[in-house]
This record gives structure tokens, sequence and C-alpha cells, in this order.
């Protein structure tokens, strides 16, 4: 990577987790005809990734790609590969198959033993057991990728499937939804030319000054739901009453504002605050008390869980009615018990 790498940061990315079918009961001769193919499709779907956005790990019976930017690009690399392997099927008299997983989640970046740039974290070990689940030539991702990638774009969300919840060997339970690409997609990714978007409400320097200031409040998760805002909104009012919901407290809601008055002019007065709860009304929650409710929802949705815990605790007053609120984000009967459990906790 062209630009020194912080080693000392956590990084929040999608991680592709890939691997080839049968592939240890296969001859040494196969094994090595089916990784060059492998080898070739992988690097045929990271083409349009720049280098400094992605760190590739072999694993040899396959790979993960851990992708630093935008989760679009982990969703269209995987749909690539595996619907080329897929079309190869065709002409091959012993044909490669692959299986897919996508998670978002936490990884450090880190140097073996080589030098080489490796990266190790939950993230790479969530993706590889959702891999474990899929079958021939399928992708499946978590919750957590979903919920970014499907709130990105209405067209997005067409393209996944709810799969279920699976328990792997670790006893950990996975939300899962399979990723597809329908004929319009297809025709897409094969390179022909789509109808031109419909001009957007904010210019590309409005939309990364927005992302910037909403990320100084609400961290990595704001480009996408500034995205998301941008899909659904038609002026640039309604993009920032969007937004506004997503704030908790009414003094970052104001410093977004005074941040972005250049942008959404005379917004403050279109949109009336979000009414405060008096000091009677909520607690003064102890930092311990939301930084481990943050924990535990987060080992269960992923990375939604500071905002929502966020605006959680603004609506309840006890430990209980915190965790009561947060538990209706879970899908999984069984994490949501388990997570219910830690709000009888001290």
């Amino acid at each position: 990577m062209a630009d020194p790498i912080n080693l000392d940061r956590t990084w929040l990315c999608s991680v592709v987790f890939l691997d080839i079918v049968q592939y240890s009961r296969q001859s040494l001769e196969t094994q090595t005809q089916w990784k060059q193919r492998f080898n070739q499709f992988l690097t045929e779907s990271i083409k349009e990734c720049p280098e400094p956005e992605r760190v590739i790990l072999d694993t040899g019976d396959g790979a993960a790609i851990c992708f630093l930017g935008d989760p679009e690009t982990a969703m269209f690399c995987a749909l690539r590969l595996v619907s080329a392997v897929a079309q190869e099927k065709h002409g091959q008299a012993n044909p490669l198959r692959v299986r897919a997983g996508i998670n978002l989640g936490s990884i450090k970046l880190v140097k073996d033993i080589n030098g080489n740039l490796n990266a190790v974290g939950d993230g790479i070990n969530v993706s590889q057991r959702v891999m474990s689940f899929a079958g021939e030539n399928q992708i499946l991702v978590a919750r957590s990728f979903y919920e970014v990638a499907s709130s990105i774009s209405e067209s997005y969300a067409g393209l996944f499937k709810y799969e279920g919840v699976r328990t792997d060997k670790h006893v950990r339970e996975h939300t899962l939804y399979e990723l597809h690409a329908p004929e319009a997609a297809r025709t897409t990714l094969a390179g022909d030319t789509a109808a031109p978007p419909p001009e957007p409400a904010l210019t590309a320097a409005q939309i990364t000054m927005v992302e910037q200031r909403l990320a100084a409040i609400l961290g990595p998760i704001a480009p996408h739901l500034v995205k998301n805002a941008m899909q659904h909104a038609g002026d640039p009012a309604e993009i920032a009453r969007t937004l506004l919901t997503f704030i908790p407290t009414k003094a970052e809601r104001d410093k977004f504002l005074a941040a972005c008055r250049d942008i959404f002019p005379a917004v403050g007065a279109a949109i009336p605050p979000a009414e405060e709860p008096g000091p009677s009304a909520t607690p003064a929650w102890e930092p311990a008390v939301l930084e481990q409710a943050r924990q535990d929802l987060a080992a269960r949705i992923g990375p939604m869980a500071q905002l929502l815990v966020d605006r959680a605790a603004a609506r309840t007053r006890t430990r209980e009615a915190l965790y009561q609120l947060l538990a209706s984000e879970i899908t999984s009967p069984r994490e949501r018990a388990e997570f219910l459990r830690h709000s009888n906790q001290s």
C-alpha cells in the first residue's frame, strides 16, 4: 500500500471469505489447476478496487479479502467472482465451484512473519463461519453487512433473501441472507450501460462534507446513512430531516446543522428539533452501563449497536428498560434471551 498503515487502528470493514468447494479431496494436479483459475477470477473481480482499499489473505483453499472502503465494492466483487465461476461450470469437465461469506466487522492490520500486511479479528472469523453455511456457488451474508448494504439503495435490498438463523460449532447464532444477482443485475455486471441516475439533490462535494460532519458525531456509519437519505429524499431539507433522526441529542443536532448551514440553509427553522427528555425522565447513565450494552448488542447485530444504544438511552430510565428496548432489534429468539439476561447483571 502506498501510504503507511496505522497498525494500531481498528478497522470496521467488509470481509469476503471465499472457499473452493471439495478442494482438499482433489489430486495435487487438480488443486493446482483450480487454484490458478480461482486466482484469475479473483484478480478480475477486484480489479476496480484500488489496492490501498483492500487486503487479501491467501487461505490455501480460497481467500479472504478485507475491503476498507465502501460495502458495495465487497458485494459486487463477490457477485462477479461467483457469477464467473458458475458460467465456467458448463464448459469444464471438472468444474471449479466456490462458496462465499460476507461480514461487516472489526479487524486489525498486522505484519506477518515475512513482513507482509495481514489481518486478524472477529470480522474475518465471522465471515468464515458465514461462508461455512453456503452451498455451491452461493453467497451468504451476515446481518451486519445486510443492514448496511440494503440501506444504501432500494435496488440493493432486492439482491438479498432471508435465509434464517444458523448456529456454528461454537454455538454462536448467525442471521443469514443470500446475496444473488437478478437478471437486471447480471446485465449490469456484464458491462451493459444502465440508464443515467437522476440528478442528486446535493453535489459530490456537499455529500462529502455532510458525511464528514456527520461522522464526527456518529462515526463510520455516517457515509451509509447519508447515501440512504439521498436515496429517499427529494431535496436538501428532507435529507437534513432524515439525518437528524439519527442524532440522539439536541446539542449534537444543533452542532450538525451549524456545521452544514451552507448546505442546508434555514433548515433549523424548518425542522423543529426533537424533544429532549427532562432531567426527571432520564437518569445520568453510568458510562460503563452504556458501554456494556453496546458490546452486548454489537455481538449480535454488528456496528449499528452504538447508534441504537445512544437513542435507547435517551428514552429509558433503568437498565432493564434499556435492554428490553434494544432486544427488539435482535432477530434470533435465543440471542435475544441471552441479551436480556445481561439486564440483571450489576
